[in-house]
């Protein structure tokens, strides 16, 4: 069965108007005159509200799509909005999400930022930083835990591996800061060394989501500095 992702009730009414950017509301009583339909007028929804509920629609497909979680529900504060030209607008702000197929109650904190076409009433790809760097709900920072940082570390080296003549790959994270929220999610955001053997070494970023109530890692991004040119026996890895 696919996954549903649920928003709550703002949220799910400000989406719906992205279907229907005008309302309707009735401002006679019965039939006009003539025996026609009722007189009605149309109220405009604020182009504010619009844009975020473009976004708030693509947060919750990105982020559903991410955890990979039957049940999702997102919550997000007031957006800042700014004009970056004639039609489109930069929307940027936070939130937070909480994973409810296990019927847990901890929020996890967001950040996001996501481009909207005001002439289309759409917006673009979002992009996601998990945790409010200590000052989301139920937040705060705790010591590292180094049976976990063993497994991110083996678990990124060995995807880094799984490219095309990359060999061997030895990950060495160093720069780690742990930040629980609730009884439920740790996030650890880490920097430090990829070696690729032969073809040298870059800086590496790794952010991850971990539950502990379910001992499993619920996400792991990470990102290559851009000038990694890694060899195995002459080969190229092209990354």
């Amino acid at each position: 069965m696919p996954a549903v992702h649920r928003a709550p009730l703002l949220l799910l009414a400000m989406l719906s108007v992205i279907v229907a950017p005008c309302a309707l509301a009735d401002i006679g009583e019965g039939r006009a005159k003539g025996g026609g339909a009722a007189d009605t007028i149309s109220i405009p929804v604020p182009a504010g509200e619009q844009a975020q509920a473009a976004v708030a629609a693509v947060l919750v497909t990105t982020l559903g799509e991410r955890f990979d979680d039957p049940a999702l529900e997102v919550r997000l504060d007031p957006a800042e909005i700014s004009a970056s030209g004639p039609r489109d607008q930069v929307v940027q702000g936070q939130g937070q999400l909480k994973l409810t197929g296990s019927g847990e109650q901890d929020w996890l904190a967001f950040r996001y930022r996501s481009r909207y076409d005001a002439l289309f009433g759409t917006a673009g790809f979002a992009e996601i930083t998990l945790g409010g760097d200590g000052e989301g709900e139920s937040e705060r920072f705790v010591p590292n835990d180094a049976r976990l940082l063993v497994d991110l570390e083996t678990r990124v080296a060995t995807e880094f591996e799984s490219w095309p003549d990359a060999g061997r790959v030895f990950l060495q994270l160093d720069d780690i800061s742990s930040l629980q929220s609730g009884q439920r999610f740790l996030r650890i955001e880490a920097s430090g060394i990829a070696d690729f053997g032969p073809g040298g070494s870059t800086a590496a970023h790794v952010d991850a989501i971990y539950d502990l109530q379910a001992d499993r890692w619920l996400s792991i991004e990470h990102e290559l500095a851009p000038n990694i040119v890694a060899y195995d026996d002459g080969g190229t890895a092209g990354y």
